[in-house]
């Protein structure tokens, strides 16, 4: 089982698990690559510094086999990615466990689900969740800033075949920049499908 994404590659990077990749014969010829696409377009190379780090953070930390995309419209304005899993079908596996939306205290309200269609992928559902998650101490800017919670948005697209269980995710701790990217993800899943 596999997956064929066409995604807009103006508006996506997809970050590679492993090198090499395609051209690429490891991961720092993949990032100048990119970043020199940026200078080129008017970026300091302090700029592009900054990205290739960003980069290097977003694949480093894709420890779970997801397809990894970040969002590169403007990485200047907003930092988003998300992760596509495919999975062996599991009916088995209910909505709350492929989302984690069983009613965690760190949920600050219950999720919001509500039925979606995509283009290839049929029907499915969209998971909401707002986590409260601890901020560390070290954290704190001073005693006037007291140590509390910060709240993380995460959502979930759920898509469910006998074929397939295809889940997208997307966490932000900004929910209007994450709501800022909901168009174009919502257009990338439209163009996933599950491979015959």
């Amino acid at each position: 089982m596999s997956l064929t994404i066409d995604w807009d590659r103006e508006r996506w990077l997809y970050l590679p698990d492993a090198f090499p990749w395609h051209v690429y014969p490891d991961e720092d010829a993949w990032i100048t690559t990119i970043t020199g696409a940026f200078v080129r377009a008017g970026w300091t190379a302090e700029q592009a510094s900054w990205l290739g780090d960003y980069l290097r953070g977003l694949r480093a930390n894709n420890t779970s086999g997801a397809h990894r995309f970040a969002w590169l419209l403007d990485p200047q304005a907003v930092l988003a990615s998300i992760d596509v899993f495919d999975l062996e079908a599991d009916p088995d596996q209910t909505l709350a466990d492929l989302t984690g939306s069983d009613g965690s205290s760190d949920d600050l309200r219950p999720p919001l689900v509500t039925e979606v269609t995509a283009a290839d992928l049929g029907s499915g559902h969209r998971v909401e969740r707002s986590l409260r998650v601890p901020r560390p101490a070290h954290e704190s800017i001073d005693d006037d800033d007291p140590v509390g919670d910060d709240v993380m948005l995460m959502v979930f697209w759920v898509f469910r075949s006998p074929r397939a269980d295809v889940v997208v995710t997307a966490t932000h701790g900004e929910p209007l920049a994450l709501a800022a990217v909901l168009p174009d993800i919502e257009a990338l899943i439209d163009r996933i499908r599950v491979a015959d």
